[in-house]
């Protein structure tokens, strides 16, 4: 079963300008919205509406690049797709948060019902803390006792350890309330500022924000959070719903799969079919009132959380040789004893990602939750939808940086043809590969970096502002999507391995061409 590795530090970087160097030539540059604005309402002799573009491009796209020292690999066998409508849009949007109404939408469909609520006071109840003292004490007099002399200096470390947390306890105690503080707080869909403030530094003023938001649970064992943040705060807005289930889920791990084949590949234990997976998705979609599609669906392996090695090796205090009386002792010096994951063996959950649809043209889709390294950008990654249905059902849900749309700029945007946005991928994408090949390999490790285009699409992205809030517009673009490895080979023998390939997500932009005025879109800078 193909599991991928976690994306290099090469892979850290930008897309487009690489690991840590950049190409010679610097193929993205910053977007000037009020031009492009401008450009989608004049003509030009180099673009054509919609209709006519659709007329010129061809059912397919075929073409190969490898460079002279043999670290770059393009290639693309790909379907060219645009709109169904004859006419592209262009539209101011902005980043400020979910609706009420999506939410209320969101929180009806996912808790049926149930009667949630959150945790008010919290703590410990002197109960609580008279448990944990008799369990201390315990632990404190078997290590006091033990005969084990060839592990002195670890036992000591275990009652040190000990002594300490029972001295907190004991230090405590008195103020302890009789019985458990929590309280719970009846809670509905409303959004409310939760009395949430900050106080951020903003074009040199401090500038006090409030977050409106949600946080909720119900008694089944699930749970649902919203945040909201200003267009010009540090993070962005987030919505994420967790339902307890047998395994828990790792992000960016799994196996892209095609419908026909899903219910073949999914593990014996889910119970749901792929279509009865993909309408409880779909619902989440629907109860938002947004228009969007599938562009991805993957299989998932699910794990759980054990102590000790969890694969039949010895646990660490069984390599130090404590006694089996003290070995009990090991997790509350959990120093000696880290949770291990034990993976389920098999595919146990799908895993769904949408993007909107405006009048007919999808947006753009990416997997890369990669942010700019520039520490005067803000936080803005692409807007992400994804639900994962286990055999809990809808166990997760991931919806990342929703957009607002604004006014239309215009209905019919003239556009690039296929053939200009062909060319300027076969002159860039050549230099932004190479560009990363020299900055991920060097004298100890050599390798080949490889990209394959299998869909071209024509679809809105974002462009954002040259500013320092969350505004920018949907512009239309040529995306070229595809997959990316880079395969490595170490010369250094102190390396476990030798050989190893990090793999991107899907899906992926090998690259974007915007098409109005030709420039490269990097999804991780954002324009």
């Amino acid at each position: 079963m193909r599991r991928q590795k976690m994306a290099c530090f090469c892979a850290a970087a930008v897309l487009l300008a690489g690991c840590a160097g950049t190409p010679k030539t610097d193929i993205v540059t910053r977007k000037n919205t009020e031009a492009l604005a401008g450009k989608a309402v004049q003509e030009d002799e180099n673009r054509t509406p919609l209709a006519e573009t659709k007329e010129q491009a061809p059912e397919t796209y075929t073409w190969s690049y490898d460079n002279t020292a043999g670290t770059v690999h393009i290639d693309a066998d790909a379907e060219v797709t645009l709109p169904e409508k004859n006419t592209i849009p262009m539209y101011r949007l902005n980043s400020t948060g979910f609706t009420q109404e999506q939410v209320t939408g969101i929180y009806d469909y996912l808790f049926q019902g149930r009667e949630t609520y959150r945790i008010e006071g919290g703590g410990m109840s002197k109960a609580e803390c008279e448990e944990q003292i008799v369990e201390l004490k315990k632990e404190l007099e078997d290590l006091d006792s033990s005969k084990d002399g060839d592990n002195k200096e670890t036992i000591e470390i275990l009652r040190q350890n000990a002594q300490e947390s029972l001295d907190g306890l004991m230090e405590i105690y008195d103020t302890l309330p009789e019985e458990d503080p929590e309280k719970k707080i009846p809670v509905d869909a409303t959004l409310t500022d939760n009395n949430q403030t900050s106080n951020e530094e903003r074009e040199g003023e401090v500038v006090e924000s409030v977050q409106t938001g949600l946080w909720c649970q119900s008694d089944a064992g699930d749970s649902l959070s919203v945040d909201n943040e200003d267009v010009d705060s540090s993070e962005y807005s987030v919505l994420q719903y967790r339902k307890e289930g047998k395994y828990q889920y790792a992000p960016d791990i799994g196996e892209p799969v095609r419908p026909g084949e899903a219910d073949e590949k999914i593990g014996k234990s889910m119970p749901y079919s792929y279509e009865e997976a993909k309408a409880l998705a779909d619902g989440v979609i629907e109860a938002a009132g947004v228009e969007a599609e599938l562009v991805e669906t993957t299989l998932v392996e699910g794990y759980t959380e054990t102590q000790g090695t969890g694969s039949g090796e010895p646990t660490v205090a069984e390599m130090l040789g404590l006694d089996q009386e003290l070995a009990q002792y090991q997790d509350l010096g959990g120093w000696m004893n880290p949770s291990t994951p034990q993976y389920a063996g098999e595919y146990t959950a799908f895993q769904f990602q949408y993007a909107r649809v405006i009048e007919g043209t999808p947006v753009a889709a990416t997997s890369s939750n990669i942010l700019s390294e520039d520490a005067t950008a803000i936080s803005w990654p692409y807007e992400q939808i994804v639900v994962l249905v286990s055999e809990a059902g809808i166990q997760k849900v991931d919806w990342d940086a929703p957009v607002v749309l604004g006014e239309s700029v215009a209905n019919d945007v003239p556009i690039l043809s296929f053939e200009d946005a062909r060319a300027i991928f076969e002159e860039l994408a050549p230099l932004a590969y190479e560009g990363k090949a020299e900055a991920c390999f060097d004298k100890e490790t050599s390798g080949k970096t490889e990209a394959h285009v299998n869909q071209v699409r024509l679809s809105l992205m974002r462009v954002k502002n040259d500013g320092s809030k969350r505004e920018g517009l949907y512009v239309p673009a040529w995306v070229f999507y595809g997959t990316e490895a880079s395969h490595f080979h170490s010369d250094d023998p102190e390396r476990e391995e030798a050989d190893w390939t990090n793999k991107e997500t899907t899906p992926w932009i090998v690259l974007a061409v915007n098409a109005v005025d030709g420039t490269v879109i990097d999804q991780v800078e954002g324009y």
